[in-house]
């Protein structure tokens, strides 16, 4: 870990914290092997990507639950067994537990390497913020596009002159990572560029995992351009990219600290079909924002429009959430093709979230474990869980999450590998739904439905518990 860490640019610092977050990992898997028959195999694989050194631990040992805190002695103190996650977390940008079954534990650690922001990279005069009564450039002709690579400094200039260190993707400030996400294919970048080569307007496919569908975003549109339908010929592009590229839809993300982005989403097409409750922090999770926190964590509306031409959905939508689901795919004029579950089947089991490709009998726990995992370690207020509709488990694994605290929020058109999703939500923080700006009398109805099931599902678990 010291050599890739030293080949990855990190300071003597930030190396000795991840040797010290890999030592405790691994002594934390070989402990919990010494019990264990026979012998078993420790796996190790290191990778330096353009953006991340990542390392990998296999576990071939005794099954566990990481989140097991019966003792939380470190690695050399005898007995313990426990990982102490805040030495990892501190060293660390991501930390992930995958259950690979007969293949063993998987832990994934992720660093992101040192790379300076747009800030660190051009003058301050460059990024002096925009103003909307700035006086208007000059009538001219503006060309729509692809990003190329050596405009990636200017959409991320462009981006922090619009939102300062305010925006939630903290991606779009460093122009190598826009860049590399660009190649991956998990970002297609268009561009608005004025007469003078300028970056005048800016506008995202994102498809993290690289799905069937993704999601729009990183819109910013220099004020001294507006005006002139440039965000709508943006968005024409972006839908013709997304065509070319095979996607099924996009999605879009509305908040609703006001209805302005509802009624944008609208008026390209796009219709209602869930809510996020509490999906942002009430502070920007970037390590440089300062600013007033928001009255409560802030919340969206998932807006949907189909690019390509499906047929019927397969779904089996669990019996309490039936109604609501098919007036949402009424909604959205999308054909499905309802089954009724089979008496008998005992098949059980995104911001922070567990997708679920394929229900078995194990499920619900690995659920209840990745859950676990998330609130422990990451300390995260707010999961997200993706179910899928087309397999007739989800409609016994929908009932196994609610009593764990999960509740509906969305469906998700596409959302997984064999069709749509249902999307039920872990909100541990105070939420006040009234508050929540909504354009839409149907987005309204799913707000309320949602607000109903959180209060539905948090007295099952009490009454459970």
């Amino acid at each position: 870990m010291r050599q890739l860490a030293g080949m990855a640019g990190f300071d003597a610092d930030q190396t000795e914290a991840l040797v010290t977050a890999a030592t405790e990992a691994s002594a934390n898997v070989i402990r919990r092997d010494d019990d264990a028959p026979g012998d078993c195999l420790l796996g190790l694989s290191g990778d330096i990507g353009p953006t991340a050194l990542t390392l990998e631990i296999i576990d071939h040992g005794l099954p566990f639950e990481p989140t097991d805190g019966d003792d939380a002695i470190g690695p050399g103190d005898g007995e313990g067994c426990a990982l102490d996650w805040s030495l990892v977390h501190a060293a660390t940008d991501e930390v992930r537990w995958t259950n690979l079954g007969k293949a063993g534990m998987q832990l994934r650690i992720v660093k992101y390497r040192p790379q300076s922001d747009v800030t660190e990279q051009m003058p301050a005069a460059d990024l002096t913020p925009f103003h909307d009564a700035a006086p208007l450039a000059p009538e001219q002709a503006y060309t729509v596009r692809r990003m190329r690579p050596d405009e990636a400094i200017a959409v991320s200039q462009c981006i922090y002159r619009a939102y300062g260190y305010s925006y939630p993707n903290e991606d779009v400030y460093f122009p190598d990572r826009i860049v590399h996400l660009n190649e991956t294919g998990e970002l297609a970048s268009i561009v608005a560029v004025g007469e003078s080569g300028e970056i005048v307007g800016h506008y995202a496919l994102e498809r993290p995992g690289l799905g069937p569908v993704a999601e729009s975003g990183q819109v910013v549109v220099n004020p001294a351009h507006r005006g002139r339908k440039i965000m709508e010929r943006m968005r024409v592009f972006l839908e013709e990219e997304a065509e070319r590229i095979g996607l099924k839809g996009v999605y879009g993300l509305a908040v609703t600290a006001h209805v302005f982005s509802q009624r944008s989403d609208e008026a390209f097409g796009c219709k209602v079909c869930g809510v996020w409750l509490g999906c942002a922090p009430r502070t920007v999770n970037f390590k440089k924002i300062v600013g007033e926190p928001l009255p409560q964590r802030g919340s969206c509306m998932l807006y949907y429009k189909p690019i390509a031409q499906v047929g019927a959905s397969p779904v089996h939508l669990p019996p309490q959430h039936r109604a609501m689901l098919e007036r949402i795919y009424a909604h959205l004029d999308a054909p499905v093709e309802l089954h009724d579950p089979s008496a008998g089947h005992a098949a059980r089991l995104p911001r922070s979230s567990i997708r679920v490709d394929e229900v078995g009998s194990d499920t619900a726990a690995e659920v209840r474990r990745a859950l676990a995992d998330l609130v422990t370690m990451s300390a995260a207020e707010v999961v997200y869980l993706q179910l899928p509709l087309a397999q007739e488990g989800t409609v016994h694994l929908c009932t196994a999450a609610e009593k764990d605290g999960f509740f509906f929020c969305a469906l998700g058109p596409s959302f997984a590998n064999d069709g749509d999703a249902l999307v039920l939500q872990y909100l541990n923080a105070p939420l006040d739904p009234s508050l929540l700006q909504i354009a839409s009398p149907f987005g309204v109805e799913i707000r309320d439905y949602a607000a109903a099931e959180r209060a539905r599902v948090g007295s099952y678990s009490a009454n459970r518990g």
